[in-house]
């Protein structure tokens, strides 16, 4: 286990380090939208930065780049900040959620919303040209439907959080790594092998995580995990192979399914790992933790 203690000292610090700070009560605000029309761009890049509250993502239509409406909380302080900008054809849009700060004066397009709290943000991108996300989640709640979208890229990193995230259609895009970091944290993903990734990499801090491998896999991929102090479990379905390899310890614990067999020392190979072409390749990495390994 290299990084146990980092992992659960980072856990615990998201926890304070997010946490908003109350000024006095506010008024409850209106529901508000705002969108941002699709011109040439051919690629977008998405930098998401959200203290707290809850974020929702789905898909939107082709010809708006972006469709946000956001739900008021009834007490804060908060701000939320969306900065547009094109450049080379690729549209730069970062988004803040649930901070303070002032105006950049930069010459980009932005608008401000205050007064929110702990409140939802609906988030809706196009699903015309490929994306790019990189996320950073504080406290709270983040629904991340991505199905339908052209996903290129994809980097989430969480604090103290509730997360689902769902590929419930295979991905037009390929990405090369897709990355998640959660804290203090319950996680689920669900149809992971749509995402058309060639490595998935996980590290977990504290907490309850389940990574659904369900989806189309018709190649060989790696998949990395890493758990600090929480419960793991994997869900492979039959018809992929696996080859699962394992550093046992006596303060961690691997449970494999049946259908895995011994292939040497630390490693458990699925019985069809040899004969099928998709081919799931993971090593885990535990400190205090629990994996389970399931077929379905």
């Amino acid at each position: 286990m290299r990084r146990t203690a980092l992992h659960i000292a980072l856990a615990l610090t998201a926890i304070f380090a997010a946490l908003p700070v109350h000024a006095g009560p506010g008024s409850q605000g209106e529901k508000s939208i705002r969108e941002i029309g699709r011109t040439t761009e051919k690629e977008i890049k998405v930098i998401l930065n959200s203290s707290f509250g809850t974020v929702i993502i789905n898909k939107g239509e082709g010809e708006k780049i972006f469709v946000m409406e956001s739900t008021p909380g009834k007490e804060s302080e908060g701000r939320m900040d969306v900065q547009y900008s094109v450049r080379n054809r690729i549209g730069y849009l970062e988004i803040s959620l649930g901070q303070q700060g002032e105006d950049q004066g930069n010459g980009k397009k932005s608008f401000h919303i205050e007064n929110f709290d702990r409140g939802k943000w609906y988030l809706r991108f196009t699903d015309a040209i490929p994306i790019s996300f990189d996320v950073e989640l504080g406290v709270g709640r983040g629904d991340f439907n991505l199905s339908g979208l052209e996903v290129k890229d994809f980097n989430l990193s969480t604090g103290a959080s509730d997360v689902s995230l769902a590929f419930d259609s295979p991905n037009r895009q390929q990405i090369e790594n897709l990355n998640i970091e959660s804290g203090v944290s319950k996680f689920d993903a669900r149809n992971l092998n749509n995402a058309n990734f060639k490595r998935f990499g996980f590290q977990g801090g504290v907490g309850s995580y389940t990574l659904d491998f369900g989806g189309v896999l018709q190649h060989e991929v790696d998949v990395d995990i890493e758990v600090g102090l929480g419960l793991v479990t994997l869900v492979v379905p039959r018809d992929i192979g696996a080859r699962v390899m394992y550093e046992e310890s006596w303060a961690s614990k691997l449970d494999c399914d049946r259908d895995f067999r011994s292939a040497g020392e630390n490693t458990y190979v699925s019985g069809n790992y040899h004969d099928v072409p998709g081919k799931m390749n993971i090593n885990i990495d535990s400190g205090l933790g629990s994996i389970k390994v399931r077929r379905r």
